[in-house]
């Protein structure tokens, strides 16, 4: 049978039960380390490597972070988390290599149901969340659950993305539509940390 949180990370309903209480209340705690350490600290980066279910090399992450578990979340290559963001890692959250994630973006794997009765008896449920390489995701952007954000794509301030977005676009709204296309270099380079002498 299986636990509240296998059933949480296989996006079926689930029901907050002790285990999970108990993964919040440590991830609280690792949260309050974070955010009282200054962000180039030795001794914040190797915490950020065991709290997060993996991390990349060259990531920034700045203050007043938070999220639920940590353990959800994985980061790639020269990411960067500006202040006051918050990520609800109900389940699987994935951020790719040189994603720039601006000031006050709230990511929501997590959601609730609609009807209310079923929502007070504590019905829960998520589903992953995925933004691809190079995205920027613009200052005060919401995230909702199950999207996939495409690679080189640019969220504009405030927008509420609410279905996937294809690569190389620009979407901006609530809900979030597209703009337009973002043409792409024919001459791009490999934009490896490596070629930035890091």
């Amino acid at each position: 049978m299986k636990t509240n949180y296998e059933k949480m990370i296989a996006e079926e309903e689930y029901f907050p039960d002790q285990e999970l209480a108990d993964l919040a209340y440590e991830c609280s705690e690792g949260l309050l380390f974070i955010n009282s350490q200054p962000p180039r600290s030795e001794e914040r980066q190797t915490f950020l490597k065991k709290f997060f279910g993996s991390l990349g090399e060259h990531v920034t992450i700045k203050g007043n972070f938070n999220c639920d578990y940590g353990k959800n979340i994985y980061i790639g290559n020269g990411a960067i988390i500006n202040c006051n963001v918050t990520i609800l890692d109900t389940n699987r959250v994935e951020i790719g290599e040189n994603v720039f994630i601006a000031p006050g973006v709230v990511i929501s794997a997590a959601t609730h149901p609609i009807d209310a009765q079923r929502r007070v008896s504590r019905h829960f449920q998520s589903h992953p969340v995925i933004i691809k390489d190079c995205a920027w995701i613009g200052a005060n952007a919401t995230i909702l659950t199950g999207v996939t954000i495409g690679k080189n794509v640019v969220v504009a301030a405030g927008a509420v993305v609410t279905k996937d977005v294809p690569d190389n676009c620009l979407v901006a709204g609530v809900p979030a539509k597209i703009i337009k296309e973002i043409p792409q270099s024919s001459d791009m380079q490999d934009f490896s940390m490596e070629n930035f002498g890091l």
